[in-house]
């Protein structure tokens, strides 16, 4: 039985060796090149998937935030409406600020709660302000947070040294419910 080798002399790997022929040799460097592919391929598709699984669950730390933020904040105005004293703002921005750092993924990434209090017609007022409002005036408490993401191989802000940081902002307002 005459086996059949492919022989080109123009080319070292199509040679035939001894007591081997030329094509098994052949498919083995192909099988070699094709598991270099495979690999490539792998690390182009993971380029991707690995920031869109990061983004993925920073996104839903980020809701988890703004979900306390927006407890937090409906609870302070809730409070702040029947007593507008100084005691009770402090309570409530104590109360909101705890909200947010126990939130279903912990409050690491989370800044300090900053709160805007503005009348009924939209000017900034103050607490002993908001203590001075009557009986049926609107006023609404605006609570904002720092939120910093971390997903790698994915720069937001143009400096890869410093981290990404967004601010998460809800509004609540209430009427004075005290006589």
């Amino acid at each position: 039985m005459n086996r059949r080798v492919w022989t080109d002399f123009s080319i070292g790997f199509l040679r035939r060796a001894p007591g081997r022929p030329a094509r098994s040799r052949f498919f083995a460097l192909r099988r070699t090149r094709r598991r270099g592919q495979a690999s490539l391929e792998l690390l182009i598709v993971l380029l991707f998937l690995i920031p869109l699984l990061f983004g993925a669950f920073e996104l839903s730390r980020g809701v988890a935030v703004r979900a306390a933020l927006d407890s937090g904040v409906g609870i302070a105005v809730r409070a702040l409406s029947v007593d507008t004293s100084a005691a009770q703002w402090a309570w409530a921005t104590i109360k909101t600020q705890e909200a947010v750092d126990q939130n279903v993924f912990g409050g690491s990434g989370v800044g300090t709660v900053s709160f805007t209090l503005t009348d009924g017609t939209g000017t900034v007022i103050d607490q002993p302000t908001l203590d001075g409002l009557s009986y049926g005036n609107t006023f609404c408490l605006s609570g904002a947070v720092d939120f910093t993401l971390s997903i790698p191989l994915l720069d937001l802000n143009g400096d890869p040294l410093t981290p990404d940081t967004i601010t998460i902002t809800v509004m609540h307002c209430g009427i004075v419910e005290r006589m």
